[in-house]
């Protein structure tokens, strides 16, 4: 059974939606995927391929209600130019924020009514 406190795959498609809305350039469109979990049946990823290295980022909900990000591993090393890196500390940044966003919202979900 999914946490009444825990947002739905559905929920966290919205949030991200709005969160591109904004504007945030340096983001790709996050996807928002199932994930195989036999305790919660609602468990799912956001998933920011990014553009500037052969990498994603995922950002999911832990058990203890907190969304942490994971940089996925690459297949080599990547060599690039300062604007690369500037394009890639962007992205990664974007990442960063929409996390932070994600998690602000999940809180405000888990507040006891005012």
């Amino acid at each position: 059974m999914t946490d009444p406190q825990r947002p739905t795959q559905a929920t966290i498609a919205e949030w991200a939606a709005r969160f591109v809305a904004r504007g945030v350039p340096a983001l790709g469109e996050p996807l928002v995927l199932p994930q195989d979990d036999d305790e919660n049946g609602d468990a799912f990823i956001v998933l920011i391929h990014l553009r500037h290295a052969p990498a994603a980022i995922y950002l999911q909900l832990d058990e203890s209600g907190r969304w942490v990000a994971t940089l996925t591993e690459r297949p080599s090393d990547l060599t690039g130019t300062s604007l690369d890196l500037i394009a890639l500390g962007a992205e990664v940044e974007a990442a960063g924020q929409l996390c932070a966003y994600l998690q602000e919202r999940t809180d405000d979900l888990a507040a006891p009514p005012a």
